[in-house]
């Protein structure tokens, strides 16, 4: 009787395993690189950001973000006029983040600087 409980409980297992397998295959772009800390370090910088409107306006500075050069993650939230930003300080600095939201017509004050982060 043991023997009849086993052998179903075994394949449902294997099933269930080659399933998983397939549920989440990874690609290239899916796979992270590791970078020595010594050659990126992250910072996280809060902006308090004046002139947005409507979520188009806070859509429109999260576009513009995303094509700057070291910009690890980052946010824009409306209402409340945040951006929360995390990036490599070794590709760019909070001035030119700054000038990257002000080249859209907003202006920008820091809020906090070196925000304990994920980093």
């Amino acid at each position: 009787m043991n023997k009849l409980l086993v052998l179903p409980i075994l394949i449902l297992s294997l099933i269930s395993f080659q399933l998983n397998a397939q549920c989440c295959p990874t690609s290239k772009s899916d796979k992270k690189v590791t970078i020595n800390n010594n050659q990126q370090t992250v910072k996280l910088v809060k902006f308090k950001i004046t002139g947005i409107t409507c979520a188009g306006c806070s859509n429109t500075i999260y576009k513009a973000l995303k094509e700057a050069n070291g910009i690890i993650e980052h946010s824009v939230k409306y209402p409340g006029d945040i951006a929360i930003i995390e990036f490599d300080d070794t590709k760019t600095s909070i001035e030119a983040l700054k000038k990257v939201i002000e080249k859209k017509g907003y202006k920008v004050k820091v809020v906090k600087e070196n925000i304990e982060g994920k980093a």
